[in-house]
């Protein structure tokens, strides 16, 4: 299983973190975000099969592409930000850190935009109906 090896890599990450700031401190975060990497990188290498399973339902049900490449889009930016702006963090620089996350909302908002309109539209109709 996946968590499995990422539990693993925390480990590893965590323990060679600690020894670098016993040691040579400026390395430590270097180890932070390599430690990261390998793990982002287990994640969306999973994430792959939800993925194309998700597309099959969408190409079953009709509905458009497009709000579905939005949706997803947010859910990326939302994990992106979410994880930098903890990497700032980890190197201290939490307030940079939370200015990304503030940014990354301002993305989400913008691009829920056209997702918001199209559900208005289908609840205009449902309401045109009755």
């Amino acid at each position: 299983m996946e968590i499995f090896k990422v539990i693993g890599v925390g480990l590893i990450g965590v323990c060679a973190v600690i020894v670098l700031r016993a040691t040579e401190n400026r390395y430590a975060v270097l180890a932070t975000v390599a430690t990261g990497a390998v793990i982002l990188i287990i994640a969306l290498n999973s994430l792959q099969g939800a993925i194309v399973g998700l597309h099959g339902i969408i190409d079953k049900t009709g509905v458009d592409e497009e709000l579905f490449a939005t949706l997803l889009k947010i859910v990326g930016i939302g994990y992106v930000t979410e994880y930098t702006s903890e990497l700032c963090a980890d190197a201290d620089c939490a307030s940079i850190g939370k200015k990304v996350a503030f940014a990354g909302k301002i993305a989400i908002f913008l691009l829920a935009i056209p997702i918001v309109t199209a559900l208005i539209g289908i609840v205009g109709e449902l309401a045109e109906g009755v």
